[in-house]
């Protein structure tokens, strides 16, 4: 896990130790035991992993596991895992949360569906997929300190209004992505608290570059022009937010650029790369959905008014919030979109800018950028590693299909009851996704 200062954390794994330049990391195991009270081996670790490799897996994690050459047991409670290439940065890896360790079912696969056959603080008792999950505390988890309700329910509201609504009525105590235009009365409601954090988290709009007219890098240029950032933090998100320069790395990480100058707002810019393009007067749908956040929609109409003074005629196509990542993010040819980020660069580059990656969802593909995105993966010297990120964020502000014009605060509101520690994790929103296992409730 990520913890409250950014730094790893042992779950299941007690240590771990990179070797042969990176390219060897050897983990110890715990004395932990899986629901039903099997003890978890090497074995386990093993066939999970093996679960998102291989030319078979449609896994999302398998851009980070494809560099592994071998993975190998020393023994009950050792994992050797070999590398092609160091990477300095695996153990962060191995935090990503599709890579979770269920039980060897003894021919090298694992049951995903076999609740007793999970290891984290609670079982889970049943999962509605789109509806609701419910947990209950689990009596064998090997650390005592976290764990600390009997039982949890996270139920889907895609509605924010509705999400809102659950909070003020009692029926939910914390309310994730409420609306940005509501938070204000929401902080004023006794007994309810408002919080945020900042991280890796961004909003951004995604050009399918293997579709017209976004394979012309001055259609692009043009849209990235087109966007008053200022006035969407200002509006869409009430201030909950700064602007951000049509990158995926945001501040929150090590390798940051942020020495690449913002770009503004300027519809006389996006003029001329449009006639560059041979494009005036261009024609675009856009399609967003309070599923992407809740003042998706908002935001999209904003950017709208913005790129008509440009000439570019923006049409915004209101999705329904079901189905949304399924039959719209990455299947139409601009969308607006909501990323959570990952904990390194190399994590948040792989998983949706590499060439061949599942979630590419601009379809970015440059043989430069795969080549220095393998480069800096292996690279131990930090100044050397630092200029390769820093020419990858360049280059996808630069040639990039995604546009980021704003960094959210992650926000949520919570009934005044439910406490946690003063330190949160920001590797992801509401405590790292930890909060379950990490919050308690005040009697």
């Amino acid at each position: 896990n990520i913890g409250s200062d950014g730094n790893l954390e042992g779950d299941l794994a007690s240590g771990w130790e990179g070797t042969n330049g990176a390219k060897t990391w050897t983990f110890e195991l715990r004395n932990a035991e899986f629901h039903n009270g099997r003890k978890i081996s090497a074995a386990d670790v093993i066939a999970s992993l093996n679960h998102h490799r291989g030319e078979s897996t449609t896994s999302a994690a398998k851009p980070l596991l494809e560099s592994v050459k071998s993975i190998k047991a020393d023994g009950e409670k050792v994992v050797v895992v070999e590398l092609e290439t160091g990477n300095a940065d695996f153990p962060f890896a191995l935090t990503d949360y599709h890579l979770s360790i269920g039980m060897d079912s003894g021919n090298g696969t694992v049951d995903w569906k076999d609740s007793g056959a999970q290891a984290g603080p609670y079982k889970l008792i049943e999962f509605q997929p789109g509806v609701s999950v419910t947990y209950e505390r689990a009596d064998n988890h090997w650390n005592p300190n976290i764990g600390h309700v009997d039982s949890a329910e996270l139920l889907v509201i895609l509605d924010p209004l509705a999400r809102q609504s659950a909070l003020l009525s009692g029926q939910i105590d914390i309310c994730e992505r409420p609306d940005t235009r509501i938070v204000e009365k929401l902080s004023k409601t006794p007994g309810i608290d408002v919080e945020q954090s900042a991280g890796y988290r961004f909003h951004s709009y995604n050009m399918l570059m293997n579709m017209a007219p976004f394979d012309n890098n001055d259609v692009r240029m043009a849209l990235k022009y087109a966007i008053d950032r200022t006035e969407l933090v200002d509006k869409a998100l009430s201030g909950f937010g700064v602007v951000h320069n049509d990158n995926p790395i945001t501040p929150a990480y090590r390798y940051y650029a942020a020495d690449i100058p913002q770009r503004e707002y300027d519809p006389e810019k996006a003029k001329f790369h449009l006639k560059k393009a041979g494009m005036e007067g261009l024609t675009l749908d856009l399609s967003a959905s309070s599923a992407a956040y809740a003042s998706a929609v908002d935001a999209a109409q904003l950017y709208r008014e913005q790129a008509a003074k440009a000439g570019i005629n923006i049409n915004v196509v209101r999705e329904p919030s079901d189905g949304y990542w399924n039959d719209v993010w990455m299947k139409k040819a601009f969308t607006a979109c909501d990323w959570g980020g990952r904990p390194t660069e190399d994590q948040m580059l792989s998983t949706a800018f590499k060439s061949d990656a599942p979630w590419n969802d601009t379809s970015y593909k440059s043989e430069r950028f795969d080549s220095l995105l393998l480069e800096a993966r292996a690279e131990l010297n930090e100044s050397l590693r630092k200029e390769m990120y820093i020419e990858m964020q360049m280059m996808l502000h630069e040639e990039g299909g995604v546009i980021v014009p704003m960094l959210p605060s992650s926000i949520w509101a919570k009934r005044s009851r439910v406490k946690h520690d003063e330190n949160m994790s920001s590797a992801w929103q509401i405590d790292g996704l930890q909060f379950v296992s990490r919050w308690w409730l005040e009697a």
